[in-house]
This record gives C-alpha cells, sequence and structure tokens, in this order.
C-alpha cells in the first residue's frame, strides 16, 4: 500500500473496476468506477445492506492512478487488503490470519516522565514489540511480546501458534524486523494473511480486498 502516490493530471480520466468474488473466488459481480467514488456501507443498498460487519457508512473507495484509494470512515471493522510477500507494517497495524484478529505494537524502551519521575516496570529482556489478539476491534486479549529478530505464526510450528485454529496454515506468517522497517510477510498460507488498509492509502490494480464479510479484487479499467 502507498500513501504517497500522486494525483492524476487535471483532466486525465481515472477509473477501475470493483469485482465481487463468490465463494468459489470467480466473479459473481462488478461495478465499474470512471471518476467516481463509491460509499461502501449498509446504508448504501445491495451488496451493502445485509452485512452486519459494515457501518452504515463505512468507507470510500475512489479510482486513483495504478489502483484505487480507501478513505476509511472511521469505521469499526475497517478495509482489509490480501496480502502478496510482503508489507511494512507500523504500530497498532492490524491483521487477520485465519480467524484471527491481530494488532501489532512496538515496545519502545520506557522515558521518565515530564517531571523525571522513572517509570516502574517489569524488567525488559529486549522486547521490541508484541502481538496481541482482539476479541473485537477494540478489546485486547492476549498479548506475546517478543525480541527475536524473526517471529513465525502458525497452526502447528512457529513463535506463536494458534493450534485450534483450522483456518490457520501449518506455517502461515511472518514477523520480522530490521534496520529498513518492521515487515509482515505471507508464508504461502492456504487461506492468506489479510492486513487493515490504512486510511488514504492507494491500493494498486491486482489487489483482492476484504470488505465486511465480502471479497473483492480490483482491476484495471
Amino acid at each position: 500500500m502507498d500513501a504517497s502516490a500522486t494525483a492524476a493530471a487535471p483532466g486525465k480520466k481515472l477509473a477501475a473496476r470493483l469485482v465481487m468474488l463468490g465463494a468459489d473466488g470467480n466473479p459473481v459481480g462488478e461495478r465499474l468506477l470512471e471518476n467516481e467514488s463509491l460509499l461502501v456501507g449498509r446504508d448504501e443498498g445491495p451488496p451493502w445492506s445485509d452485512d452486519t460487519y459494515l457501518d452504515p457508512k463505512h468507507a470510500t473507495i475512489s479510482p486513483a492512478e495504478g489502483g484505487v484509494r480507501v478513505e476509511d470512515h472511521g469505521s469499526l471493522n475497517g478495509i482489509f487488503f490480501r496480502l502478496v510477500g510482503r508489507t511494512e507494517i507500523r504500530d497498532r497495524d492490524q491483521f487477520r490470519i485465519g480467524q484471527e484478529l491481530l494488532r501489532f505494537e512496538e515496545l519502545p524502551e520506557p522515558t521518565p516522565a515530564a517531571d523525571g519521575t522513572e517509570k516502574m516496570g517489569s524488567p525488559n529482556p529486549g522486547y521490541w514489540g508484541r502481538l496481541v489478539t482482539l476479541v473485537d476491534p477494540d478489546v485486547p486479549s492476549s498479548a506475546w511480546p517478543f525480541c527475536e529478530e524473526k517471529v513465525v505464526l502458525g497452526r502447528e510450528e512457529g513463535d506463536i501458534t494458534f493450534p485450534h485454529d483450522g483456518y490457520v496454515s501449518g506455517t502461515h506468517a511472518r514477523i520480522e524486523g530490521t534496520d529498513a522497517g518492521i515487515f509482515l510477510e505471507d508464508l504461502d498460507s492456504s487461506n492468506g494473511t489479510y492486513v487493515r488498509v490504512r486510511s488514504g492509502d492507494l491500493v494498486p490494480f491486482g489487489t483482492t480486498l476484504l470488505i465486511g464479510q465480502r471479497l473483492f479484487r480490483i482491476e484495471a479499467p
């Protein structure tokens, strides 16, 4: 995802196709956007109206140079893109593997309060991040701090496992901290890794989006 892409030149036509996918992954409908934005939400009629995972006014999708731009209207559940390869993640970014909704959180070194008072806490063996399970987008449950450079997630193998989630692959995804940033990588999982789109980001052509309970592919016109 790229939030820095420039807008098209004045007068240039912007267009994209939003293709809805069925349970078998084949197209079952599409919407062509030509120099227009699409408002997504339960108030906007089919196919959104019966999807209770969508807010009444959820997000706006607009054609842009090379894809679409997603503006999230403060929705509860967001919009997620299926990860191909790896992407950089930042503090409090959310992603899904199987049925698990997860949030990455950085764990910086504690700093004194403004008046110089040191913060009391448990000994830190070098934790730089943690993964939090969310039972809903605002309620954290389990948390796993880590200090290793690479952290593997999976059902059967890895540093963090979800043994009871049949939708998680044996080895599913990996988080890696490098000098260039922190990256999330899908390890060719069967059901994919889905990352929450940051509002304002450009979603390129060829990307699969999870919007509420439905999958869509962004295609060139």
